[in-house]
């Protein structure tokens, strides 16, 4: 038996709720669970989420918190939790994750990690030539505040935080080739004293080493701003193909330019493992991001994306909603995402993609058809709990 299947062998569990067959998410013994969840715990004013969490009784993080208990990932990517100097992710973890909600069991997740973020940071300039500064759109990442939609993972793995590599303050201008705006007149959308503070991160790029046996895994978390809310220049979908392209070339060799925060140079070696994961706002074939942003990813010779997760949730929800969903090419079984019908329908935007030297064994949406169990509680977010079970 190989080093993380003898590791996980005494990890299988019996859910606590009876699922059909269309919704059979049981972890096979052999396997470690890695997620990635955008909860959408994210307020308009700094602080409000930390007293919101602080009691314990906040209705859309115990469903949060309800729908993770279900799917239980060993490894857990979640997007859109407000930093507040990392009191959200300890809140979230002490209070929801760990407290049983309904008939589920806790999580026994004895590592999580949580840094800061560009969301919110005032780049002190006025990045959208409105005129004006210091608005959310003036931040170095869209933000009302420092922290707004950040991000936090857990793990019941050890998390080598001596190991890990951060990438927020990685400027755009710094990638060879970047996809830079151009405004109508041909010239760049952003001045140069723009570009020579703009960091490419919309929120960060983390390289979280976890510790799994006598091996790492690299947990490449990420998510790039939507390729939407701008204009012709098409400057958020520019900066989304470049996020994304930022961990295609981390994991290809090609990464000779990148520098983290700690100022180190490069990419991920080679022969390492690692899980790509995150709300990474792009469609394969359907929405708004630039031709291929995803397929950057998706494509290299470094992942294995032969298995993208499914429901049968999505589909269902899909035919039911109807309206922009009709139009869509993508099938919407891999949808992971529940947007408005009329003007945008569901979308695939929600990642795991594990490195080609790891073996998929089982992957899944958690979307949920009527009367199945978390179907009221996945609806607390626009995302979906995306999952693979993995075989080393």
């Amino acid at each position: 038996m190989n080093t993380f299947a003898r590791i996980f062998v005494s990890l299988s569990f019996v859910l606590p709720v009876s699922f059909s067959a269309a919704q059979d998410i049981a972890k096979p013994g052999n396997s470690i669970r890695i997620a990635t969840y955008n909860v959408a715990l994210n307020r308009k004013k700094k602080g409000e989420l930390v007293k919101e969490l602080e009691g314990g009784e906040s209705s859309q993080a115990k469903a949060v918190a309800k729908v993770i208990q279900i799917v239980r990932p060993d490894v857990l990517l979640i997007n859109e939790l407000d930093y507040a100097d990392g009191k959200s992710a300890k809140l979230m973890l002490e209070k929801y994750l760990s407290v049983p909600q309904g008939d589920q069991k806790a999580m026994e997740y004895k590592y999580h990690f949580a840094g800061p973020v560009n969301t919110g940071v005032d780049s002190g300039l006025d990045y959208d030539n409105n005129g004006k500064m210091g608005e959310p759109n003036d931040a170095l990442g869209f933000g009302y505040f420092p922290g707004q939609y950040a991000m936090a993972v857990y793990s019941v793995f050890s998390i080598e935080t001596e190991d890990v590599r951060t990438f927020q303050n990685f400027l755009w201008k710094d990638m060879p080739g970047a996809v830079i705006p151009i405004k109508k007149d041909g010239k760049n959308y952003y001045s140069e004293d723009a570009m020579a503070k703009f960091r490419l991160s919309s929120k960060s790029h983390w390289d979280l080493p976890i510790k799994i046996g006598e091996k790492n895994l690299h947990f490449l978390v990420c998510h790039p701003t939507p390729p939407v809310f701008d204009g012709p220049e098409d400057k958020n979908g520019c900066r989304n193909h470049d996020e994304i392209r930022l961990w295609s070339d981390y994991v290809s060799g090609k990464a000779e330019y990148l520098y983290d925060d700690a100022g180190k140079k490069g990419g991920l070696k080679a022969g390492e493992h690692f899980v790509v994961a995150g709300d990474l706002n792009a469609d394969p074939v359907d929405g708004d991001s630039r031709d291929g942003a995803i397929n950057l990813l998706l494509n290299s010779e470094m992942v294995n994306a032969a298995v993208a997760p499914k429901s049968t949730g999505g589909r269902h929800w899909a035919d039911t909603q109807g309206g922009a969903n009709a139009k869509h090419k993508g099938d919407p079984a891999m949808d992971t995402a529940d947007f408005n019908d009329k003007r945008v329908g569901n979308m695939r935007i929600d990642y795991v993609v594990p490195s080609k030297s790891l073996k998929i064994i089982n992957s899944g949406v958690f979307w949920p058809k009527p009367d199945e169990p978390g179907e009221a509680e996945v609806k607390r977010s626009d995302h979906r709990l995306v999952w693979i079970d993995i075989e080393k």
